[in-house]
């Protein structure tokens, strides 16, 4: 039987889990970076199907057969990186964060009227949530629920100490539906991915040189509400530094909900694909995105 595509969820025990932060506790994040050489080309040799959307994305970005065979390792690596440093959060450990526009986001968090604090599976997207929310404006991401359950608990303890909730998604249910519009209701911020599917409806958008469906729940939500969208990438730097890019998405009022929702998710792909080309180690949506069987 062929393996399924990844789902989203981070790999490990339970015990794997909660030993891990303990280690980086112990040691640091550094020594475990290293450690995870030890066992990374052992992971992408069992994993068959998350490395093909690895390797499937840097041949979209030009580069050739063993030239993207080799990015693939790249990328890994870097994920595992990004992993460890949510793990290393969960014990206390601080990173430094740089934010652009920082006077202008902070400006937005003060406006009464809620808005969509949208991210990508570029980078760390975690790492906003721990850093970007505020004392006054509550803030609710939206969150996949089938991860571990070291993860979520983990994740609930550290969002908690920053005013930030979790609306959980879990597959075949639609309280998270009513729990978003009554969040965005009460002036909050709504944290979501613009790259991942969790149902059938897509929009289907121009990336990296051929189409792709997006998910058009958020957009078609945002359109509807007429609620104002924060585009964030948040890309790991070397040392112990992270740097945060936000930027509101445009909206035109003439257009219809349909027609809104199709100029939203545009904008969103076209940035999204300067970024990652940007950062091309720091793509971590290990999913065919195009459906491509040739590649």
């Amino acid at each position: 039987m062929a393996e399924q595509a990844w789902n989203g969820q981070t790999g490990g025990t339970h015990g794997m889990q909660r030993a891990l932060v303990s280690l980086i506790r112990a040691v640091g994040v550094r020594p475990v970076y290293g450690i995870m050489h030890l066992w990374l080309v052992w992971y992408i040799l069992v994993r068959p199907s998350v490395t093909r959307g690895a390797y499937i994305f840097h041949r979209r970005r030009g580069r050739n057969r063993i030239q993207a065979a080799l990015d693939v390792y790249r990328s890994f690596y870097h994920f595992g990186k990004v992993i460890i440093d949510r793990f290393a959060v969960y014990g206390g450990h601080q990173f430094e964060i740089v934010v652009e526009n920082k006077e202008r986001y902070y400006g937005k968090m003060n406006y009464t009227k809620g808005f969509v604090l949208l991210f990508s599976h570029l980078g760390n997207s975690e790492m906003a949530a721990y850093s970007m929310a505020t004392p006054e404006k509550h803030m609710n991401i939206l969150a996949f629920g089938g991860e571990t359950p070291v993860v979520m608990a983990e994740r609930a303890k550290v969002l908690a100490k920053n005013n930030i909730g979790m609306i959980v998604v879990n597959p075949g249910e639609i309280n998270h539906i009513f729990e978003i519009h009554n969040s965005l209701e009460r002036g909050e911020v709504l944290a979501v991915a613009g790259d991942r599917r969790m149902g059938d409806k897509t929009i289907t958008c121009s990336f990296m040189g051929a189409e792709a469906p997006f998910p058009a729940g958020v957009f078609q939500l945002c359109a509807t509400l007429r609620c104002p969208i924060v585009l964030t990438f948040v890309l790991k730097e070397p040392q112990n530094r992270y740097h945060i890019y936000t930027e509101e998405l445009l909206s035109k009022e003439a257009l219809s909900r349909s027609q809104q929702a199709a100029y939203l998710a545009q904008q969103f792909a076209s940035r999204l694909e300067q970024m990652a080309l940007t950062y091309p180690y720091e793509w971590f949506n290990f999913f065919d995105f195009w459906h491509d069987p040739h590649a």
